[in-house]
């Protein structure tokens, strides 16, 4: 775990694909009450659990993006007494013993740390983000990505070059399947749902996939949405 802001960290950790190394991030946030807020969790180990043991009581887990559900089932087993939020294909995936569904209809019950936004009208992802108000924080499951480093050597590099750059896998992006307009089923509301980010006060993006954008971060955010107002 890395200490990235005030109440904040991260754990890292990678899946292979074909041609391609993806790196993921679990955020871990200290709630005002004292609990831990676990934010797209990677999987779990008995190093990894004495480093969260570290930092407090795991109080919710969250997958908020559909894609982000490999390894929930594992946390909910190992923190029973945590509540689990997930977006709404997830439970169609996994058999989970409780959860609740994050969408626009949401309470946000840690308003007192997060801010929330459900991003409306992709339901190929269904996602929420948020804002850690305390660390500037803007954190995102898939809606942002950074590729910069991820392509690998010889044959595999080849294959990442070919086959996942052309659909946009490449350098600081959106995540590539909203480059295809079509998957946005309701434009308006999700270019709404970005013109509410454009108003969070962020210094860097804590993205699931690639390195954290640090410089920049708002600016960065705007320049990659403006396809979503054209």
């Amino acid at each position: 775990m890395k200490k990235v802001g005030d109440g904040i960290w991260a754990h890292e950790d990678s899946m292979r694909l074909p041609g391609m190394t993806l790196r993921l991030r679990m955020t871990v946030i200290e709630l005002a009450d004292g609990g831990l807020w676990v934010h797209s969790p990677t999987a779990h180990s008995p190093q990894l659990a004495d480093e969260i043991h570290d930092l407090g009581a795991v109080q919710y887990i969250v997958g908020a993006s559909n894609g982000h559900n490999l390894w929930l089932a594992q946390w909910q087993a190992a923190y029973p007494d945590a509540t689990l939020y997930v977006s709404a294909a997830i439970p169609k995936k996994l058999k989970l013993s409780d959860y609740k569904i994050l969408d626009d209809s949401t309470e946000n019950i840690w308003a007192s740390d997060l801010d929330h936004e459900y991003m409306a009208g992709v339901p190929l992802f269904n996602e929420s983000v948020f804002l850690h108000r305390a660390s500037q924080s803007f954190i995102v499951s898939d809606l942002i990505q950074n590729h910069s480093d991820d392509r690998a050597s010889g044959l595999s590099g080849l294959a990442a070059k070919c086959i996942y750059e052309p659909i946009g896998f490449k350098d600081i992006c959106v995540a590539p399947p909203l480059r295809m307009r079509f998957m946005i089923k309701d434009k308006e509301k999700f270019a709404t749902s970005i013109q509410r980010i454009q108003d969070w006060d962020f210094n860097k993006i804590i993205v699931s996939h690639g390195d954290i954008i640090e410089k920049n971060a708002q600016q960065v955010f705007s320049n990659l949405c403006e396809r979503f107002f054209t």
